[in-house]
């Protein structure tokens, strides 16, 4: 399905200090290479999972509205992809920001969201009309219908310490806990990594305080921190990954590498799969 790339992650799931750290490399000469070679490490790995790893917006082009005009799912089934689904093959979707599509006049219309269900906790991710609607009848031309789409396991947040609020756009369930990370810094005091917090209150509409227990009082905020905060945080496995391929990448320069015991001149296998994000299929 054409996918686009509206825009890209504002910072690396790896920071170029933690970086540099796993490569024992302590001088500013080779930072540049190191920070390309990051973000070809998270492309790569956002390919082969088929993930965003840091909230990223796409948009999803179709045809038409998938499906037949009489809307159900299959009785006794506790998981389908009903044919009249939209999937939306780039996890992990984070909010489904509009979807808009050419009427018969040729005009842009935007369906209303209270017309359509998003299942966030689906990989991938479905979104069907609810029930007693179906899809709307859009022109019958090529690329008539989109869906924008945000996804990543963390999104940027911005603290302010003086009202101990954070700002944030997407989706918040405040019975549910979360967690924070934090890129090239470290999280606003005392809010800490890996600990699970809730909504305490809403105080406009992506400004909220936070509690450290379902219902408790809200925290306050001594600082704003540093870096980059993130509401969630990319897995330690992939982030782990990321820094052992950035590190094959940092010691073989060139796409072939001679290994010591046989003294054979191999290609790298992984290289070739660096230009994976840009392949076209047809």
């Amino acid at each position: 399905m054409p996918l686009q790339l509206i825009s890209g992650p504002v910072v690396e799931p790896v920071s170029l200090p933690e970086a540099k750290a796993h490569l024992r490399v302590d001088i500013p000469d080779d930072d540049a290479l190191i920070t390309a070679l990051i973000v070809a490490a998270r492309m790569h790995a956002e390919t082969v999972t088929r993930r965003a790893l840091i909230a990223q917006s796409w948009k999803l082009v179709l045809d038409s509205f998938p499906g037949p005009t009489l809307i159900g799912i299959p009785w006794g089934k506790p998981f389908t992809l009903p044919g009249h689904a939209i999937i939306l093959e780039k996890s992990q979707v984070r909010v489904v920001t509009a979807i808009q599509y050419l009427d018969m006049s040729g005009a842009i219309q935007v369906m209303p969201s209270a017309n359509y269900t998003v299942d966030l906790t689906s990989e991938p991710c479905r979104i069907t009309p609810v029930f007693g609607q179906i899809w709307p009848i859009p022109m019958p031309q090529i690329g008539a219908v989109e869906v924008d789409f945000s996804a990543g396991y963390a999104a940027p947040f911005v603290a302010d310490a003086a009202n101990s609020t954070i700002s944030f756009q997407g989706p918040w369930i405040p019975t549910q806990p979360f967690v924070l990370s934090n890129s090239g810094g470290a999280l606003p005091s005392p809010l800490q990594p890996a600990t699970n917090y809730w909504i305490a209150s809403t105080i406009t509409p992506g400004v909220y305080t936070l509690t450290a227990t379902l219902g408790g009082p809200a925290i306050t905020l001594t600082d704003t921190g540093s870096g980059t905060n993130l509401v969630g945080a990319v897995p330690e496995g992939i982030r782990a990954w990321i820094k052992i391929r950035v590190g094959s990448l940092y010691q073989h320069r060139e796409e072939m590498a001679a290994f010591d015991k046989t003294g054979k001149v191999m290609p790298l296998p992984f290289m070739d799969r660096l230009l994976d994000p840009y392949m076209v299929v047809f």
